[in-house]
């Protein structure tokens, strides 16, 4: 079975680039997930080398203005012109897409396998989605945007990524792109909670492996329910997502550590699920406002 980094790496090997960020997660039953930041700062990149046919979608976002490019498909030309700040563009690997870039770019490509839109079909109860479709000139998506948005920071710094988060974010992306540009249309949407059994059983798990990077399905398995079920269970039962108060609980033990040892920040970094001394601070700061070395001065005070 191939890495995750090979696979991640088979779908920029197109691109000549001046830098790549990729961050891989898990679909809702075989299928992975992928995106990648694919940045060039000078004109001239030229020809995309050709990719072999297959049943993959990349959903392309500018975050910059591209001034002129030539998209083809399967050999014909289908587009001529810039692409805008922010616009959204969509690749069908089976229509064999190449492009001609001829000035700078910057983009977040998210890498979408058949197989992924049919567990999210299935997921969602609906037919399944044959196939992804958008403008050869691109269009302006707000959803789109703010997804590759929210996904910058982790791409900037994927070894703090935790699995949780970015399974999450890409789960949620796939079904977004099924409906958006599938024209996935589920059954009316039933609410969904855990019950009191099942959110003991999830903060047990989660307590017990804060020093871990514990995955979303690992957590939906142990419930019986598809990972995407249960990320959305669990924020209706508890206001959180499953990161995020992961994360807080992270920091809650950090604070007992500094209160109760005189053990330095970075042992209580590794102790509390944290990379490092930095990614410790970073979240710490971003829920009680202060650095880790600021607040147990305080608390010492």
């Amino acid at each position: 079975m191939q890495s995750d980094q090979f696979y991640a790496e088979s779908f920029v090997r197109q691109f000549k680039t001046d830098s790549v960020a990729q961050i891989v997660a898990p679909g809702l039953k075989t299928s992975k997930l992928l995106v990648s930041r694919l940045r060039h700062d000078a004109p001239g990149h030229g020809l995309t080398a050709p990719i072999a046919p297959d049943a993959v979608f990349s959903v392309v976002v500018q975050l910059r203005r591209q001034d002129l490019l030539e998209r083809y498909l399967d050999g014909k030309l289908v587009h001529r012109g810039s692409f805008p700040h922010r616009a959204v563009s969509i690749h069908n690997h089976w229509q064999r897409p190449t492009a001609n870039l001829l000035s700078a770019f910057d983009m977040v490509m998210f890498t979408v396998p058949q197989v992924a839109l049919n567990e999210a079909a299935e997921d969602q109860g609906a037919p399944p989605v044959q196939e992804l479709v958008c403008e050869d000139e691109g269009r302006f998506d707000e959803t789109v945007w703010h997804l590759a948005q929210s996904l910058l920071p982790a791409l900037e710094r994927p070894d703090e990524v935790g699995s949780m988060y970015a399974e999450r974010v890409l789960l949620a992306s796939t079904t977004y792109f099924a409906h958006a540009f599938g024209g996935m249309r589920p059954p009316p949407d039933a609410r969904h909670s855990l019950s009191q059994r099942q959110i003991a059983r999830a903060i047990d798990l989660m307590h017990g492996r804060l020093d871990e990077d514990i995955s979303l399905s690992t957590l939906a398995a142990e419930m019986d329910l598809p990972s995407r079920h249960f990320a959305r269970a669990f924020r209706q039962t508890t206001g959180k997502t499953p990161d995020r108060w992961l994360r807080h609980q992270r920091v809650e033990r950090a604070m007992a550590m500094m209160r109760e040892t005189t053990l330095p920040i970075s042992q209580i970094a590794a102790s509390c699920g944290f990379t490092s001394s930095a990614h410790l601070s970073r979240v710490f700061a971003s829920f009680v406002g202060v650095s880790p070395s600021v607040w147990r001065q305080q608390i010492l005070n």
